[in-house]
């Protein structure tokens, strides 16, 4: 009996710590909701939002279902886990399937990668030739103040810094 009590107690705090730790990031998506307007934070407003809730109640039900005894808990902690496992590894999988090939060259003489948009994945390259995918991003990075930091570099500037692929600052149409 003693080694299924602490099973159960170790599932128990196991949960109860990620319970606590889902709170901060629900707290950072209701905080982007509530004082941002900015393309770059709106887009993390609702991962954020949606992962953190879903953490809390499935942690909740592993908490119940662990400390209180009550088996429905702790199946339908059971199911949500291996559905939150499969769905990161499928997004793990279709990240690595369309990123594939993209590393960048290097530039002999040069101490930054040069990436082309060819070098990713069709799907990819599609998704942000469209419009409406691409001029947030393109926001996001011109909000960044990246660009500022740069402008008034000179040409060898560029050659000699090892510049991040954020920092080759696209133009505003």
């Amino acid at each position: 009996m003693y080694p299924y009590r602490f099973s159960n107690l170790l599932i128990g705090y196991l949960n109860l710590g990620t319970l606590l730790a889902s709170i901060p990031v629900i707290g950072a998506g209701l905080w982007l909701a509530k004082g941002s307007t900015a393309t770059c934070s709106s887009i993390l407003q609702t991962p954020l939002l949606v992962i953190g809730f879903a953490v809390l109640l499935i942690s909740l039900a592993g908490f119940v279902g662990a400390c209180f005894h009550v088996a429905w808990a702790l199946w339908l902690y059971l199911v949500a886990i291996m559905l939150l496992i499969a769905f990161l590894l499928g997004i793990t999988a279709f990240g690595f399937a369309v990123t594939a090939g993209g590393g960048g060259t290097q530039i002999p003489g040069r101490p930054y990668r040069e990436y082309h948009i060819t070098d990713y994945s069709s799907w990819l390259q599609n998704h942000m030739q469209d419009m409406k995918y691409w001029k947030p991003a393109l926001a996001c990075v011109v909000g960044s103040k990246a660009c500022a930091k740069i402008a008034n570099w000179t040409p060898m500037d560029y050659l000699q810094h090892d510049l991040t692929p954020i920092q080759v600052c696209p133009i505003s149409h």
